[in-house]
């Protein structure tokens, strides 16, 4: 099990791979772990149209294998938690 401690430092361990300062701008717990959403740095601080990210797409760390899985930015932060809440259910349930 991944506490939410180990799941943060593992979020912004996966933003520091970026080749652009990236910072956490929301997060939140569910059923299954913890989600993140992030922007550039620049644009947090400056406020710059221009240094606004697009597509940057959320990503969760699973609360019992503390795997990192990315979501896509087609669909709701929250349909893709339900996906991902179904599938692992289903993935159980075998």
């Amino acid at each position: 099990m991944v506490t939410y401690v180990e799941a943060l430092a593992l979020a912004r361990e996966y933003l520091e791979d970026s080749d652009i300062p990236l910072e956490i701008v929301y997060e939140g717990e569910f059923s299954e772990g913890w989600y993140f959403c992030y922007q550039s740095k620049e644009y947090l601080d400056t406020g710059e149209s221009s240094a606004k990210l697009a597509g940057n797409a959320p990503f969760i760390i699973d609360r019992t294998t503390g795997v990192l899985h990315e979501f896509g930015t087609a669909y709701s932060l929250e349909s893709y938690l339900e996906e991902y809440v179904r599938l692992k259910l289903e993935g159980s349930s075998e």
